[in-house]
């Protein structure tokens, strides 16, 4: 009687754990490193906070609610990330295809993301190649 006593209450304990508490969002790397991706773009004179609103730097946000982010819903892992146009641009402009407004992306920033399984990063001028180097 006692053993079942002891099995129940590791098991609500449990079910406490995972249903009650859950899974509090995304995890504190992958949360830093979107902030740096939003300073990145910052500091490419891009309006991030307009692009970006929902994404602020408060310990207790849940990074898995942001606009453009998308995380697994059993782990928290950030698992799609949708940057697109995340670059300004008026595309009738002559400047878009200037050399000068090449975006030279740093692309360790998404290091910290280890289930990250779909990355748009389309329509932001990016110069150079991105090799295929296997996983990262």
């Amino acid at each position: 009687m006692a053993a079942y006593l002891v099995i129940k209450l590791l098991v609500l304990g449990l079910i406490h754990l995972v249903f009650v508490q859950g899974i509090k969002g995304c995890f504190d790397e992958e949360r830093k490193a979107l902030l740096e991706f939003k300073a990145f773009v910052k500091s490419d004179g891009q309006d991030a906070d307009h692009l970006l609103p929902s994404w602020v730097n408060e310990p207790e946000d849940d990074c898995c609610q942001w606009e453009r982010v998308e995380c697994n819903s059993t782990t928290g892992h950030v698992i799609k990330l949708s940057l697109s146009n995340t670059r300004q641009f008026d595309v009738f402009s002559s400047s878009l295809y200037d050399p000068q407004n090449s975006w030279h992306l740093n692309i360790s920033l998404f290091q910290p993301f280890r289930e990250l399984r779909s990355l748009n990063l389309s329509f932001n001028v990016i110069a150079g190649w991105i090799q295929n180097k296997g996983k990262l």
